[in-house]
């Protein structure tokens, strides 16, 4: 694939019983977290979910790609079984709020309550590098098995094709990212560490995801495209949220 085109058209493509393990895992996640009262994490999780899901479900799946594709193509689209899911209600609806659902409101709940519990450890330092190390451990391993499984058992087969035609929204991806980082850089210019370790919780989330599609083939790209995905996927979003977190939601609980 042309270099430019993997930033451009970004695709991934699975088998749909990872839509299956990815829920399993996911309420295995959310007892993990429970248990451990990680109650506000998981709180902050469930907000950012339907957000997401409406950007990429609503806005991307409705918005036109721009110019330079045909007349009627879309930002979001899915091929599911060899056909191209159309944009409009039709018997591929549930397959694809399936695909959706996995992609943006089971993301959210893992990354968004992820980078929760890392907020509060790297203001916070309610319990320092050993929680961060464990629900970092718990939270890649649960994505590298969830491909494996996929692979390994024959449950649902279905090719799921997913892409994302990022031509007018690449420039919006970047232009959010300096801005963010910017206004960190301002707010907490006495504290440059703090903006470094928000910084690497952006990349290290974006890495928790893009390392086991990397792996399993379900995305076909260069560690190139890793680096820029690392560096601007989460980080779209990430500086503003540790403003809000910071600002106005933190407490002296940790719960």
């Amino acid at each position: 694939m042309d270099l430019l085109q993997q930033f451009l058209e970004v695709k991934r493509s699975f088998q749909y019983d990872y839509i299956y393990f990815d829920a399993i895992f996911l309420v295995i996640w959310i007892v993990v977290l429970l248990n451990n009262k990680k109650h506000k994490a998981l709180l902050f999780g469930l907000i950012i979910a339907p957000i997401i899901y409406f950007i990429d479900a609503v806005i991307w799946w409705n918005g036109s790609a721009g110019p330079s594709f045909p007349v009627g193509t879309y930002i979001r689209e899915y091929w599911i079984g060899g056909a191209q899911i159309a944009h409009s209600v039709n018997s591929f609806s549930l397959l694809k709020f399936g695909a959706d659902f996995m992609m943006t409101i089971s993301y959210s709940l893992f990354a968004f309550s992820w980078i929760w519990i890392m907020f509060e450890n790297i203001r916070l330092k309610t319990r320092g590098s050993r929680e961060i190390f464990k629900y970092t451990l718990i939270y890649f391993c649960f994505w590298l098995i969830i491909p494996l499984l996929s692979l390994l058992l024959p449950i649902n087969d279905t090719i799921v094709i997913a892409v994302r035609h990022m031509n007018t929204q690449l420039p919006i991806m970047i232009i959010a990212v300096i801005i963010g980082y910017l206004l960190l850089l301002f707010v907490y210019r006495k504290e440059l560490k703090t903006v470094f370790k928000v910084f690497l919780i952006g990349v290290s989330a974006s890495l928790i995801m893009e390392i086991p599609l990397f792996i399993f083939q379900i995305r076909t790209i260069t560690p190139l495209f890793i680096l820029f995905e690392a560096m601007f996927l989460l980080n779209i979003g990430v500086p503003y949220l540790f403003l809000l977190w910071d600002k106005l939601l933190k407490t002296k609980s940790t719960s």
